[in-house]
């Protein structure tokens, strides 16, 4: 596989049928391809340096209202299992739709559901043209720096994305890991006035954007 792929299902799910003619546009200098995946929505070739087996990112795309359900679970669960658990992603998205769920809320319950069964990462997007940006910049992160296959942290991986505006800086999340030791520590220190002070202490101005980002249609509630 040499093009990332985008799965034709998406044309027929709703919300997300809008993604695959946006990708085979071909924005960003990006060549996408149709195919049929079976466990998963995207595919995109990783680099493969010195002749190693050939890597590819793997990704489904959830909605707030997919969380908890029994497919879903299914679906995550195959992914997981195709791989041993490496090279893989949820991107979920948080704009809220006409079912009225709250997005965060449903990412904090599918973060404590994927550390119940198996560490997976999740990189939020606000809408859906954020997908494509989001999970490119992913793509590159893991390309860049060679890290292990399998996310250690998936909190640190959905950190940087959870800003009002340009993605947070290495420094910033790494502040934040260490002020935060799960997701719903993390969403606890940006809803509440001790944590939103302790926020500002250690970061500064990286602070303002972090809690605009809760602050605003994803606030909890």
């Amino acid at each position: 596989m040499s093009y990332p792929l985008v799965c034709y299902s998406l044309r027929k799910r709703p919300v997300w049928n809008s993604l695959a003619p946006a990708l085979l546009k071909g924005g960003n200098n990006i060549k996408w391809k149709e195919a049929k995946l079976e466990t998963h929505d995207v595919a995109i070739p990783l680099p493969n340096p010195g002749g190693t087996p050939r890597r590819v990112l793997r990704a489904i795309l959830l909605l707030p209202s997919d969380v908890g359900n029994d497919s879903s679970r299914n679906r995550i669960r195959r992914l997981f299992n195709l791989n041993g658990g490496q090279d893989i992603v949820l991107v979920f998205l948080l704009e809220q739709g006409h079912d009225q769920v709250n997005p965060v809320a449903a990412l904090m319950k599918l973060q404590l559901d994927l550390i119940d069964e198996s560490e997976i990462p999740v990189i939020p997007a606000n809408t859906i043209q954020d997908v494509s940006t989001n999970l490119m910049t992913f793509h590159r992160q893991i390309s860049m720096s060679n890290r292990s296959r399998k996310a250690t942290n998936p909190v640190q991986t959905l950190l940087p994305y959870c800003s009002d505006g340009q993605l947070l800086s290495e420094h910033a999340v790494n502040v934040l890991t260490d002020l935060t030791s799960s997701f719903r520590d993390l969403v606890e220190a940006a809803s509440t006035q001790t944590g939103r002070v302790k926020i500002v202490e250690f970061l500064g101005d990286d602070a303002e954007s972090i809690i605009s980002f809760w602050a605003k249609e994803y606030l909890v509630e």
